[in-house]
């Protein structure tokens, strides 16, 4: 592969809402224009509790993972890889750019140990990444659209956090930037943009407070992926992202 890839991680809760579709449809095309690659993973959290909570189906979380059991990881696949990947694939399609859908499972993806398979069910840890198959589709102009689904140790589905599943594709396809897209325009301390993260930053953050909930995956996951040669890591918003005033990861 000759160009540049960047890979965009964003989140099920934008994935519902037109504008922002529209705007990472937009984002895409740009990186398109000037002639680079480009390659979305997608999560989908708030849709499958949104499934859980119309099939009568409670859920757990554990540390901030939701656990998923045999009934659940059913619900998340069919999220994952059918409705929200569709509708990506189907918005880059209707503004004229070449994309495809696949879960980590097609091709041989991603495949991933358990987490801890007594604790959170079905839950893959960082997944070995095969890139042939996304490479190939890069080569022939495609936009890969990954769902973090992945073939666990059994040979079955399991679900990967979508944060840790684009920092190992953005890892093993060499990309040159790994943009994590957010409700926030970057990472926050005292309601300011952090404009840069050093690796020794990332353990402050949590221990202090400052950075909670969904963010801590998403810059541990940035440091992961700024440490093993991925060049340009971000945090922020698609309008942050796309002015350059989002937060990012740098080493020092």
């Amino acid at each position: 592969m000759g160009r540049q890839l960047t890979v965009i991680k964003v989140g099920g809760a934008g994935l519902t809402d037109t504008s922002f579709l529209s705007t990472l449809v937009h984002n895409t095309e740009s990186i398109i224009e000037r002639g680079d690659a480009a390659l979305i993973v997608h999560g989908g959290g708030p849709d499958i509790a949104s499934l859980h909570d119309r099939l009568g189906l409670g859920f757990e979380v554990v540390d901030g993972l939701r656990v998923t059991n045999g009934d659940s990881i059913d619900l998340v696949v069919m999220v994952l890889c059918g409705l929200l990947n569709k509708r990506i694939v189907a918005r880059l399609q209707r503004a004229g750019l070449r994309a495809v859908g696949a879960s980590g499972i097609d091709g041989g993806i991603l495949r991933a140990p358990y987490l801890d398979r007594n604790r959170f069910g079905e839950v893959g840890d960082t997944p070995e990444v095969q890139p042939g198959f996304l490479f190939r589709l890069i080569d022939l102009d495609y936009v890969p659209v990954v769902a973090p689904v992945a073939i666990g140790p059994n040979g079955t589905p399991v679900n990967v956090n979508a944060d840790v599943a684009a920092q190992a594709i953005a890892i093993a396809l060499d990309a040159t930037t790994l943009d994590f897209v957010t409700s926030e325009p970057g990472v926050l301390r005292e309601n300011q943009v952090i404009r840069s993260l050093t690796p020794d930053d990332t353990e402050t953050l949590i221990q202090d407070g400052i950075v909670r909930g969904g963010m801590i995956p998403k810059i541990r996951a940035a440091r992961v992926a700024l440490e093993s040669g991925v060049r340009t890591v971000r945090v922020g918003n698609l309008e942050t992202l796309a002015s350059g005033t989002a937060t990012e990861a740098v080493l020092i």
